[in-house]
């Protein structure tokens, strides 16, 4: 079977790191599917970690409409037109789009015909799948073409379309081993002379992330127990949201750390490193931050929102948004036992159980 990967961009978010999971997945746990994957944009140069390791895992089966800030924008177009073609050349059976395709498949540039139209005209071969990253399913797009099915990342978005659907969460990976214990790991970064206790945060710097209001917990920390509590931020500071991070960078709480976007095991020694995640993120769909927390048995606190049901109760420790009650909280559950263990008693995809529920869900719209 030929599936095709088909992605607004690459370059940094949630979006492109769970599609890295699932070629990393596919390709460990099985053998009757080759992947192909089609950029429709590479919106960055510079942030390009993720999008990188996708087009090492897929070599020559990785296609690219390109950069369209190098001012080829025509060139640009006529690749974007060219995905019809791509599709019938390589002999794709499905077609699995990031997102919705209204959100970003356009008109053909060079005349009045629909490539949205085109995409999903029943002539053609392939099955379409559509995983909509958002917990409001169409991001206020216009929905206009209904797929074949969509594999959702949550059981909110599932329940509120009767489409043949799936739900293919995010996995819990119960086999994280660190080659190097939490002592050296926090020798060799130096933390040890930093603070007592370490206090991390993980995600694009934008507004829906809520850095903002960590850093107002940071530094009410800071006012009464100055070093030792110090809180670390990971994750990369994009151009289009400078408006929101570059005002936080010039105040910050000298308790404050920022480290810059991390991957792979850099991101997994931060977590075994620290004594508790915040993550007060405001508008999330299924956040992979947590699936990663979780993996490597960190103390969390999270708001518990309503779209996640029971996903998250067992494993968080509920913000409720007023910096007096979320300051003691994050306090008392520094110094208190982790409310779980990540094994396999507990729920949550592991790597071959998403790679199979990939694999099931592609052979059932095939009729296989």
């Amino acid at each position: 079977m030929k599936v095709l990967f088909l992605a607004p961009h690459l370059s940094t978010g949630g979006m492109p790191q769970f599609l890295l999971k699932r070629i990393e997945a596919i390709k460990q746990c099985t053998s009757d599917i080759e992947i192909f994957v089609y950029e429709w944009e590479q919106t960055s140069i510079y942030y390009t970690v993720q999008r990188d390791r996708i087009e090492e895992l897929v070599g020559d089966n990785f296609y690219s409409c390109g950069y369209i800030r190098d001012g080829n924008s025509d060139g640009w177009a006529r690749k974007q037109n060219g995905l019809i073609d791509y599709c019938y050349k390589n002999k794709i059976n499905v077609i699995h789009v990031e997102d919705v395709a209204e959100y970003f498949v356009n008109k053909d540039y060079n005349s009045n015909k629909n490539l949205l139209d085109d995409l999903f005209d029943k002539k053609h071969p392939w099955k379409i799948v559509e995983t909509p990253h958002d917990h409001t399913l169409w991001i206020g797009t216009n929905k206009q073409k209904e797929p074949d099915g969509y594999a959702f990342v949550i059981n909110h978005n599932h329940d509120h379309n009767a489409k043949a659907s799936t739900i293919i969460e995010y996995p819990i990976d119960h086999s994280i081993i660190h080659p190097k214990s939490r002592e050296e790991l926090l020798d060799n970064a130096g933390w040890r002379t930093t603070g007592e206790y370490h206090i991390l945060n993980v995600g694009l710097w934008q507004p829906d992330k809520n850095q903002k209001y960590a850093l107002r917990l940071a530094r009410k920390f800071w006012e009464k127990y100055r070093w030792t509590y110090i809180f670390h931020f990971v994750g990369n500071q994009a151009p289009n949201f400078k408006n929101y991070w570059e005002p936080l960078m010039k105040d910050l709480p000298p308790n404050v750390l920022i480290h810059g976007e991390k991957h792979g095991h850099e991101v997994s020694e931060f977590y075994k490193m620290s004594d508790v995640l915040l993550f007060p993120s405001i508008d999330e769909c299924n956040p992979i931050v947590l699936k990663e927390g979780i993996s490597n048995n960190i103390k969390i606190l999270a708001y518990n929102q309503k779209h996640y049901g029971d996903i998250y109760t067992n494993y968080i420790e509920t913000l409720s948004g007023g910096v007096n009650e979320d300051f003691d909280l994050l306090l008392d559950t520094i110094h208190s036992p982790i409310k779980y263990q990540n094994d396999m008693t507990h729920s949550g995809l592991n790597l071959y159980q998403f790679a199979d529920a990939h694999r099931e869900f592609y052979k059932h719209l095939n009729g296989k």
